[in-house]
């Protein structure tokens, strides 16, 4: 049967319930900014009634618990963007830096292509001339110049992509260390139904951070939340985190580890595993076509020299060193410096030039490698920006993805003042009523005490 000490009971029960939910709203207003914050909710039931007879007495409200607001599924489909979106972008700032090597088709090794044979042609009008034959050569050396530059140029870049790929371990080393740390605490609360709050927002945050570094599986587990590579290489397991190691291959570049196991060619989302693709396929890609090109090229104008005679009558020596594989770009060097040696003559005189065709034809004849000097060095060019369009483009789209992601998760997780407002005011009326009914008890027993003081005994 109710009383004024049941009521009281309610009451209180209310003020104790309005309370936490006023917390819980003025946590949510306070944190409006906080990057990663959850809004919180106060989940409040109604109290077990009391039943005596037929009549059941409501026994007021309970505060259950205060719950962070999350959607597992959109944080999950926000880490695959991230992967997506950390790797477009190492890419695309790569590339950036490849593309600078291969800008136009008209400067560069395409522009000292043009102007070697332009030189030439030059020498087809005076091929006894000195200063005419020293042209040549200097063209020669600065086509030679500019190979080396390129494949240095491209060497830097590979180099520069390297350190990144131990950054991006230590990085990754660091995030899984601290997820493992919070891991235990989240756990702990979940096992006894608790709400991880602000703890749960910080771990999410660090595996967020820990995607746009590399692909992250996840797998929530009696023991906690397991986390693991593309490839299934522990990095998380509960509160223990498995560290990526790095060391030096047959190549000189960083190799990638997990528990004594090479994992670098299965890495391919993330920071890293976008490091990784064009540190080890694009960039050996260009360079092994800049071999080939520096290689076959040089090969031509030897020949071409072997064809015909200098001005002393002498048969032509290689104008260029004899090169090829690996390196060759860097190793291509004019092979001689006295211009008399240029073999321009066909018969042997001095005032021949029948053997200028011969040099000038290399620059419309096709290479080994398919096509003629000048039109596989601007396949090159195209290449490159092709390659720096496209990682331009999924940055574009992964970007425009993952905004949408955050703009759904932000309206399921994220604060709204206007609502937090309105929340705030409804629970202050509520505190207020419930303190008004604590107000009326309190009267309500003191009158009772009063009437119970005027009562005298009976004579």
């Amino acid at each position: 049967m109710g009383s004024l000490s049941s009521i009281l009971f309610m009451a209180s029960q209310a003020l104790g319930a309005d309370q936490g939910a006023i917390d819980a709203t003025s946590n949510n207003i306070a944190n409006q900014n906080t990057p990663g914050y959850s809004r919180e909710v106060a989940v409040l039931t109604e109290a077990t009634p009391s039943v005596d007879g037929s009549v059941t007495y409501g026994n007021g409200v309970e505060l259950q618990q205060i719950q962070s607001v999350r959607d597992q599924v959109l944080q999950i489909q926000i880490s695959d963007q991230n992967q997506q979106q950390g790797s477009s972008q190492a890419q695309y700032t790569a590339l950036q830096q490849v593309q600078s090597l291969f800008s136009n088709p008209t400067q560069g090794i395409g522009a000292d292509f043009t102007a070697f044979f332009n030189s030439i042609s030059q020498l087809s009008t005076d091929p006894a001339s000195v200063p005419d034959r020293q042209a040549v050569l200097t063209a020669a050396q600065n086509l030679a110049s500019d190979f080396h530059s390129t494949e240095q140029s491209l060497d830097t870049v590979q180099s520069g992509l390297n350190q990144s790929v131990q950054q991006n371990v230590t990085q990754i080393n660091t995030l899984t260390q601290q997820i493992a740390q919070l891991n235990v605490q989240v756990g702990e609360m979940q096992k006894l139904g608790q709400d991880p709050g602000s703890l749960g927002d910080q771990e999410t945050q660090l595996i967020q951070q820990l995607s746009q570094l590399t692909t992250v599986n996840q797998i929530q587990t009696e023991n906690g939340l397991t986390l693991t590579t593309g490839n299934g290489a522990p990095l998380v397991v509960g509160g223990q985190s498995f560290a990526l190691q790095t060391t030096t291959g047959p190549s000189g570049m960083t190799n990638v580890s997990s528990q004594g196991q090479d994992i670098t060619s299965t890495l391919k989302g993330g920071q890293l595993g976008g490091n990784l693709q064009i540190r080890d396929n694009v960039v050996p890609g260009l360079l092994s076509q800049i071999d080939n090109l520096a290689s076959q090229f040089s090969s031509s104008i030897n020949a071409a020299q072997a064809s015909g005679y200098d001005l002393n009558g002498n048969a032509g020596q290689p104008l260029f060193t004899d090169t090829s594989g690996a390196g060759a770009a860097s190793n291509l060097t004019v092979a001689i410096t006295d211009p008399s040696l240029i073999a321009a003559s066909s018969d042997g005189t001095a005032g021949s030039n029948g053997n200028v065709a011969n040099l000038l034809a290399v620059q419309n004849q096709k290479l080994p490698s398919g096509d003629t000097p000048l039109n596989t060095y601007s396949n090159l060019v195209a290449q490159s920006g092709s390659l720096t369009a496209q990682a331009q483009a999924e940055v574009t789209a992964s970007t425009g993805s993952l905004n949408q992601l955050n703009n759904q998760l932000g309206a399921v997780s994220g604060v709204n003042l206007d609502e937090e407002t309105t929340n705030l005011m409804n629970y202050q009326r509520a505190y207020e009523a419930a303190a008004r009914v604590v107000t009326t008890v309190d009267e309500l027993t003191q009158s009772v005490l009063d009437m119970g003081s005027g009562v005298t005994g009976a004579p």
